[in-house]
Parts: C-alpha cells; structure tokens; sequence
C-alpha cells in the first residue's frame, strides 16, 4: 500500500470514526465514508491490547498486504478504518484473511 492511500493524521481518523458507518466481525470493525481525495485510503488502528510493539507491527504489515490483494483503491469509493480486536492472532493469516475479506466485500456491495 503506497502512502498515499493511507489516512496518518488524528484528526482524519476521528472525522471517519465519528460518523459512526461501520461493520463489524469477530476480528475487526472496519469504519468507512465516501472519500476525500480522488483515491480511496486506509487506515489500520492496532491497540496496546493487541501486544508489545513488535507484534502491532507484524499485525499491520499483514492487514496492509491483506487489504493490497482485497482493494483497488484507485477505483475505491471509500476511506477506510480497520480496527483490530484484541483476538486477533497473527498465526492465522487464512482465517484473519477471509474474514476481512468478507467484511470489505459487504460494504462495497452495500
């Protein structure tokens, strides 16, 4: 995912959390509105819950390669907030992978 399609900033992230348009599952709560920019971004919200520093890094290097495979974000609609639960183990990449999957393909079917 290029830096471009990241949303960094507090502030961004509070907008889009803020407006309370979101789906959940048993891993992840995913936030989402209509985009900003003429590109859809990302941002990836990972707890001191979820593990030490070293572990958070790992969790957002796999949902970043998750989300390049499941997202064109040059042709997205949407800005995005992953938030990661607490149970998110990152031994079970298949498992974590299909069901963010999912949850991504609901909204943009909706």
């Amino acid at each position: 995912m290029k830096k471009v399609n990241r949303v960094k900033k507090y502030r961004e992230f509070k907008v889009i959390m803020n407006l309370r348009k979101f789906k959940r599952n048993e891993l992840y709560s995913v936030y989402f509105k209509e985009k900003a920019l003429e590109v859809g971004r990302v941002g990836i919200l990972v707890t001191k819950r979820n593990g030490n520093a070293v572990t958070r890094v790992k969790i957002k290097r796999q949902v970043r390669s998750i989300i390049d495979e499941a997202l064109d974000l040059k042709n997205e609609k949407y800005d995005y907030i992953v938030a990661i639960s607490k149970n998110y183990s990152i031994d079970e990449f298949v498992k974590n992978k299909t069901l963010l999957v999912k949850l991504l393909n609901s909204i943009k079917e909706k």
